[in-house]
């Protein structure tokens, strides 16, 4: 509700990340409409990839440390 039909919307490769594939989804609405129609859009992205069984991957680091002798 409150997407446009024209122009289309459009699902389109924004960028290969470093450990990411970043994809931008483009729908069109009226102002007034833009902030349900972009949380509303968030949300059926999310519910679908979940229904896919694709997560979303968090950037992760190990931190390894290294027991340095007392000096003396």
């Amino acid at each position: 509700p409150g997407i446009l039909t024209d122009p289309a919307p459009a699902v389109v490769l924004a960028e290969l990340g470093g450990s990411s594939v970043d994809w931008s989804v483009r729908v069109w609405c009226n102002a007034a409409d833009f902030f349900p129609v972009s949380d509303a859009l968030t949300r059926e992205v999310k519910y679908a990839l979940d229904n896919a069984g694709i997560g979303i991957p968090f950037p992760q680091m190990d931190v390894h440390m290294d027991q340095v002798a007392a000096a003396g």
